[in-house]
């Protein structure tokens, strides 16, 4: 299955961005032309960005499939400073960390690190990953979804990187999440998203019905009134915490980039933004490693999550947004 899907989408997405950066300039100049009819420089953005993205692909797909590299932790590192230089000239868009946030010192002498991240807004994941490898310097290990061995970076990137694909929650997703952070040593952070996808409100009202409807009437209460959020999955965080009992904990709360804080349309990329992110480190010792006490203390966690993006969102609403 996975020579299949490789002899099919490798090809596919190399030949495709090959066309996008040999029609270039034809791109940017009729993105210019569209830009110039409705007076919004997103047109051209977006068209840069793209351009930049199929190049940064191309690059990276030949040091995969040649595999000639000896330390992928060093090319991780270059491919998201390159991503994140792209996003701040082309977009102007960035990351901030707020005063208070763990520091880069704090984090290397941890032994072992579980990031626990909030998931909402295109592109977040790819800035937390770059404060994760970049800014803090830690060697990345990444829970994701199945889906996303169809983009073919990610899939060969599988082959050097600790990357874990899961299609759905159960016991097999928990026994390789386990696996992957009993295999974590200090230097190492293991990024979860504990709410299982990017918080739209559809996922959040389905997110209270289920809980309803199971008649988990006060975890839907609770749900309610944590609108910046998504009810948090505690089988992963659980596999994790169990798999690495003298890991840390990085609970990594962020903005968003809607002006409401909540989610905004994947194709509609932010411009003009901050990614205001705070980061909390957690000792081991202070974090329950038995499922039901640790289902107490994931929900008390999430709910200062949601309480931090709504007292920040508030702050976003009253400064500058441009929608242009």
């Amino acid at each position: 299955m996975t020579a299949l899907r490789r002899a099919v989408t490798i090809p596919t997405v190399m030949a495709l961005e090959i066309v996008i950066l040999l029609f270039a300039p034809l791109l940017l100049a009729a993105a210019a032309l569209v830009g110039a009819g409705t007076r919004s420089t997103r047109p051209i953005r977006s068209a840069a960005l793209i351009v930049t993205y199929a190049g940064i692909e191309l690059a990276t797909l030949g040091r995969l499939i040649r595999g000639e590299d000896h330390d992928w932790d060093a090319v991780l590192r270059d491919v998201l400073a390159r991503a994140y230089t792209a996003v701040q000239a082309i977009l102007d868009v960035r990351l901030v960390l707020e005063d208070g946030s763990a520091t880069r010192e704090q984090l290397t002498t941890a032994n072992g690190l579980l990031v626990l991240a909030r998931h909402c807004g295109p592109g977040d994941s790819l800035l937390i990953a770059w404060l994760l490898v970049v800014h803090y310097q830690l060697r990345l290990r990444a829970v994701l979804k199945s889906v996303l061995r169809l983009e073919p970076t990610l899939d060969l990137a599988s082959d050097y990187l600790p990357l874990c694909f899961i299609a759905r929650s159960g016991e097999r997703a928990r026994r390789r999440i386990y696996d992957l952070a009993a295999a974590m040593s200090p230097g190492d952070a293991l990024l979860l998203f504990p709410e299982g996808g990017n918080f739209s409100h559809a996922r959040w009202r389905r997110a209270v019905s289920s809980l309803s409807m199971a008649g988990a009437y006060g975890a839907a209460r609770l749900a309610l009134r944590r609108s910046y959020t998504l009810p948090p999955h505690r089988g992963g965080a659980a596999a994790a915490l169990m798999g690495s009992p003298k890991a840390d904990v990085l609970v990594l709360a962020h903005t968003g980039f809607a002006a409401d804080g909540r989610d905004m349309p994947w194709w509609w990329l932010p411009v003009h933004r901050e990614l205001l992110v705070r980061t909390i480190l957690v000792p081991a010792a202070t974090v329950p490693r038995d499922r039901e006490t640790l289902a107490i203390w994931l929900d008390d966690t999430w709910s200062q999550v949601d309480t931090w993006v709504r007292n920040h969102a508030v702050d976003m609403r009253a400064g500058p947004f441009s929608p242009r």
